[in-house]
């Protein structure tokens, strides 16, 4: 399995390239680059922009469809993979949990079933761009795509899914900071807070994140 980062938003809102903001020593998309290689060999960053991701040790593939939007970047790096299942993340996520994402992993197959998406579901609801997607949703993808239609969530109706609720969330990220995005400038404050005890936290021995 591989790990795929989608770096190919506009940055419209914040005003900058938030994979680029610094969090400590890290860039954004260091700490989530750092993090993916702790638990997949090999990890691919779909972009729009690939001299910018050269030396994070990633394979860089860009958008295979002009359209905007996340579901060109989850068609892109499904085609680029050549593993089966793939966990998928945005680029402006620095507070990702292994464990959890070990977790996911290990749900794509349970018992003899396997399944196309295996996503978290918050009170917020699901969290798409933090989720493990299998190339077997490949063609529903490029057939949205071809219809124009950018909604990942309108996939879902097609796809077997294990959804991964609350209370299995909350056994490794009990804060869900893993799905804290950096959209706004409030947002980018709010992680300059956060990043001091997420760095503690990473530090500790006892603690595996």
């Amino acid at each position: 399995m591989k790990g795929i980062i989608l770096a190919g938003g506009q940055n419209k809102r914040i005003g900058a390239n938030k994979a680029q903001l610094k969090l400590g020593d890290k860039t954004v998309i260091e700490w989530v680059t750092h993090s993916l290689l702790q638990v997949f060999p090999e990890v691919i960053i779909v972009t729009n922009s690939p001299k910018l991701y050269e030396g994070l040790g990633c394979q860089v593939t860009r958008d295979l469809f002009p359209a905007k939007g996340s579901i060109v970047g989850l068609y892109s790096g499904l085609m680029a993979s050549t593993s089966q299942h793939n966990f998928f993340v945005a680029c402006d996520m620095p507070f990702i949990n292994c464990n959890l994402i070990r977790y996911l992993v290990d749900l794509t197959e349970q018992e003899g079933d396997t399944f196309d998406l295996v996503i978290p579901k918050t009170d917020r609801g699901y969290q798409p761009l933090h989720a493990v997607y299998s190339r077997s949703c490949l063609p529903r993808v490029k057939k949205q795509l071809e219809e124009g239609n950018l909604k990942i969530l309108d996939l879902f109706p097609y796809l077997k899914i294990r959804e991964v609720g609350h209370e299995e969330l909350i056994r490794f990220d009990p804060q869900l900071l893993s799905f804290f995005n950096i959209n706004t400038v409030s947002d980018w404050h709010r992680a300059l807070t956060l990043y001091p005890d997420f760095l503690a936290r990473r530090r500790n021995p006892d603690v595996s994140i």
